[in-house]
């Protein structure tokens, strides 16, 4: 009885110690505490506590690890943003480091965050779920479909479309396309519609999977073959697809399609680590540009 009343104690407090600070609200401002302690106190205008915790007041930034040991100070700190998908939290700083929290600490191996392809999960034929292919032979972009159980008004044709320019190739930089669908149902729930399923499309947002990058007289550009008109004017010497954006090259400077625009700006342009993508303008300043565009300059 006594081992019974001991594990059971030592359960309590391991838990207790897992458990994270919490925020709280006094006048309008917000502190942080723990079950027994205050340990910020309600001083600050906002607090985070997703991954790290950051505070807030006035201009003031400052983050701090699950223990309140200060991580990273407000002069030290340019932007930060945290992301559900994956479950992550970066922060730029302004000598230019980007550092990339999780749950279990700080990640080192960045390569994982950086979208280039379409999903690598293979597709497994079952009567729940089914697949759209592309498939560009013989100068025709060709749509099947196989095994996908959806209502009849939302049948999926095999239409055969004509092709633009030379070397067309679709968001995964091939020739061929497979799209996952999983069984789409609606359930009525309060008056409302509920759609279940699931689908790799959702991988290419905001782009579009009827969008193939083509070549017409040495300049690339992007065409919409179901809509059958011009997404990206030809006028580029390279255009590549890193999954739900594109890279633009035009007279030896870059840009991203659609987070920064059509117009190239940039003498470096990475890859979007999740995020932030690092670039280089022309002048030498170098910095990080984010998903809308905005950008970060070293300091």
């Amino acid at each position: 009885m006594k081992y019974i009343i001991f594990s059971l104690i030592f359960l309590v407090n391991f838990f207790r110690a897992q458990e994270f600070p919490t925020k709280f609200e006094e006048n309008g401002k917000f502190g942080l505490k723990d079950q027994n302690n205050i340990l910020l106190p309600a001083i600050y205008n906002r607090i985070s506590t997703h991954i790290l915790i950051i505070t807030h007041k006035s201009d003031e930034t400052n983050i701090y690890d699950q223990n309140l040991s200060i991580l990273y100070k407000d002069q030290e700190i340019l932007n930060y943003h945290y992301s559900e998908n994956p479950d992550i939290l970066q922060i730029i700083l302004k000598n230019g480091a980007l550092l990339t929290y999780t749950q279990n600490g700080l990640l080192n191996d960045h390569s994982q965050l950086i979208l280039q392809k379409e999903s690598d999960k293979s597709y497994k034929e079952s009567g729940n779920s089914g697949s759209q292919t592309y498939t560009i032979e013989k100068n025709k972009i060709q749509e099947k479909s196989h095994h996908i159980f959806v209502e009849p008004e939302d049948e999926l044709l095999n239409i055969k479309y004509p092709i633009y320019g030379q070397n067309p190739k679709f968001l995964n930089n091939k020739k061929s396309l497979e799209i996952e669908y999983a069984l789409k149902r609606k359930n009525k729930s309060n008056e409302k519609i509920i759609e279940y399923g699931y689908s790799e499309e959702t991988l290419f947002i905001p782009l579009k999977i009827s969008y193939i990058i083509s070549k017409l007289k040495s300049k690339y550009g992007v065409w919409d073959f179901k809509e059958q008109k011009i997404i990206i004017p030809f006028e580029y010497q390279k255009i590549v697809s890193h999954q739900n954006y594109f890279y633009l090259e035009k007279n030896g400077l870059s840009t991203f399609y659609p987070n920064i625009g059509t117009e190239p700006k940039y003498k470096k342009l990475e890859p979007y680590i999740c995020a932030f993508a690092r670039f280089e303008t022309p002048d030498g300043k170098k910095g990080w540009v984010d998903r809308k565009g905005i950008e970060y300059f070293d300091q």
